[in-house]
């Protein structure tokens, strides 16, 4: 698969590390299969952020709410520049 070029921050290095990584592109376990590739595994993921909406840490697990219309028009904006 080939995909746009990601961004790694490490912020623990150590037996478990903790890093931040950043797409442009996310095709199918596309973080899960990086790390595979250097021999490493990947034991927790969160989504900070889509498309430049933050995602709300106040949902739970499985919850959603309604996007407000700031969020709207920023996903409508990062799909017309990346087009």
């Amino acid at each position: 698969l080939r995909c746009m070029p990601a961004c790694l921050e490490i912020l623990e290095a150590g037996e478990e590390s903790r890093v931040l990584v950043t797409l442009r592109e996310g095709k199918f376990h596309q973080v899960k299969r990086m790390f595979a590739a250097t021999g490493n595994e990947v034991l927790y993921l969160k989504r900070m952020a889509m498309g430049g909406v933050c995602l709300d840490e106040t949902l739970k697990p499985g919850e959603y709410r309604p996007l407000t219309e700031e969020e709207l028009r920023t996903l409508q904006e990062s799909v017309r520049s990346e087009g």
